[in-house]
């Protein structure tokens, strides 16, 4: 008989464990309502932002800027256009290197970048944190059992309980079973229970403190708005680095190509050396004249080792961004610049009236502070609550069955109590002292918001003001180096005639060289601005990426839905 009072004890308490998991769902999926301003939605960037900030290398695609596109020096063929090879050249033992575009240092980044890895893992870090804040809300179960071995009561007595906290006005759930025999003192008549033992049910709600707010939401909440803040902090990691990336591209393009400008330098004297000496020997020059000629070979190719060491340098900080396919850093060669620049994007139809409107919704640090004081926001709605009195209710039902254990049968009834819980500390200055730090602390906040979004605006028009300036800079320097360069073939042609000197020849050469290396240099600054207008505008580059898409992000810039897993917090 014993065993089977069991057997429906347990079935009981089975019952109630049931009931209450159950009642789980009562707990608000929603998350926590916003206390301060709207914050900022993860928004993204439309297509045509995407299409009109591109750099576009493609073959065909664009009418390119060849600043190496000068006379060549006499008796030597002209250069190759620099072109991604299809082929091997007759008689060469390697493929030449494809020219390295800007999309491959893009691409890149995006895959194998280890700052890029490092910060995508704050979303696992995140939500690691947020499935721990829900663990507060996970039902609980305990179990004792008394057996009064030696003595003068013979009792027997198993309890089971279990609680389940919910979301839904703080309220806790309780239910439970237990089942006492034997012959207990007066005072420990609770623990008896009729033969099949007694099952309860019960809920406790706060009236008043923790009945908007409590810790166990505090944390649960929080630990969403951090998970929301993980994905604009990946997107400043990108923007910030493919920043960089692009600027440390175009530095090297810009001095690979001045290394060419300075090697065609002293290809034009060493070439100059056997006419010079030819002219010396037919007494149309004096014979220091071929002294000085090799004076400017070996002065040039000093000029060379600068320039090489240049592009080693550049190469050197390059290669931190341009990595292999196993993730290590790839150093690139000098045979892969590319031999032109883009053609520069006309700053009017790259700068739009409400960009800086589209840069404060785009830009992720400020969605990022907005979160974070959300987050603030909370502890003051939960520091608020604590200045309300404890006033808690609690329903408890408990019904036993099976054979009495007493007479009168005490325990055979249904039981109903209510119970009221009141506290409250008169002071309250925990509550105050936490509310006084916490609003203080959001006003510092809002004001690191507000020159947040005076920054951008600040950054968004001088970037702008960079592309303009550097874009009217680049025709004037353009025709300054057509003009340096007639000038040059028109005095190495009356030098050959010997209507010349070595002099102004030297002139006219460093003339032309200087012109195409300030051309190189403005170049790659307009398109450093770009990069820099694409930043502060807060619009990444989607379109290279391949192997992770930012969240919501389509190649082309659209939209996409990424549903994650439903929320239901508590089960």
């Amino acid at each position: 008989m014993a065993h089977s009072n069991l057997r429906v004890g347990r079935a009981a308490a089975a019952a109630v464990l049931l009931a209450l998991v159950s009642c789980s769902g009562l707990e608000s999926s929603r998350g926590p309502r916003r206390y301060v301003r709207s914050v900022r939605e993860n928004a993204r960037p439309d297509g045509d932002a995407v299409a009109r900030l591109r750099i576009a290398q493609d073959a065909g695609s664009t009418q390119p800027v060849r600043i190496m596109a000068m006379p060549a020096p006499t008796g030597t063929p002209p250069a190759a256009p620099a072109q991604n090879p299809a082929s091997t050249a007759p008689g060469a033992q390697e493929p030449a290197r494809p020219t390295l575009l800007f999309d491959d240092v893009l691409r890149s980044v995006e895959d194998r970048f280890p700052l890029i890895l490092a910060v995508e893992e704050e979303i696992a870090i995140a939500e690691g944190k947020l499935q721990s804040a829900r663990g507060g809300f996970d039902v609980r179960a305990k179990a004792e059992s008394d057996y009064a071995v030696e003595g003068f009561y013979d009792t027997e007595y198993q309890r089971f309980s279990i609680e389940q906290p919910t979301t839904f006005l703080g309220a806790t759930l309780v239910g439970g079973y237990k089942l006492g025999n034997g012959n207990f003192p007066e005072w420990d008549g609770d623990f008896e229970t009729n033969g099949d033992g007694e099952v309860s049910a019960g809920v406790v709600v706060p009236l008043l403190a923790g009945r908007d707010i409590d810790g166990r939401r505090l944390a649960l909440w929080q630990a969403r708005v951090a998970r929301e803040q993980a994905d604009p902090e990946i997107l400043a990691k990108r923007l910030e680095v493919t920043r960089k990336a692009a600027a440390a591209y175009w530095k090297w393009v810009a001095a690979g190509q001045k290394l060419r400008v300075f090697q065609r330098l002293l290809a034009l004297a060493e070439d100059r050396q056997t006419r010079v000496q030819q002219l010396v020997d037919a007494g149309e020059f004096a014979p220091i004249t071929v002294d000085d000629n090799r004076r400017l070979v070996v002065e040039r190719q000093g000029l060379v080792i600068i320039a090489e060491r240049g592009l080693q340098e550049a190469a050197i900080n390059l290669s931190l961004y341009l990595r292999s396919s196993d993730g290590q850093p790839r150093l690139p060669v000098a045979e892969e610049v590319p031999g032109d620049f883009p053609s520069p994007p006309d700053p009017d139809l790259l700068v739009e009236d409400d960009d800086i409107t589209e840069a404060l919704r785009l830009r992720p640090e400020l969605r990022a502070m907005e979160l974070a004081l959300e987050q603030r926001a909370l502890d003051l709605a939960k520091a608020e609550n604590d200045l309300l009195p404890k006033l808690d209710l609690g329903v408890l039902a408990s019904d036993d069955s099976g054979a009495t254990s007493s007479v009168p049968d005490d325990k055979g009834p249904m039981e109903l109590d209510v119970m009221v819980n009141f506290e409250l500390p008169l002071q309250r200055r925990v509550a105050k002292g936490k509310i006084r730090s916490i609003e203080a602390k959001m006003r510092q906040m809002e004001a690191t918001l507000r020159f947040g979004e005076d920054s951008v605006r600040a950054q968004v028009l001088d970037a702008a003001s960079e592309l303009r300036q550097t874009w009217r800079t680049i025709e004037f320097n353009q025709e300054a180096l057509r003009l340096a360069t007639i000038l040059e073939e028109a005095e190495r042609g009356a030098f050959r005639l010997g209507n010349s000197n070595l002099i102004d020849v030297n002139i006219r050469e460093q003339q032309t060289a200087g012109a195409a290396a300030k051309a190189i240099d403005v170049l790659a600054r307009h398109f450093k601005a770009l990069a820099d207008y694409r930043a502060a505008l807060g619009v990444p580059y989607v379109e290279a990426q391949r192997a992770r898409p930012l969240p919501g992000t389509t190649l082309d810039g659209g939209d996409s839905s990424r549903a994650g897993p439903a929320e239901t917090d508590g089960r």
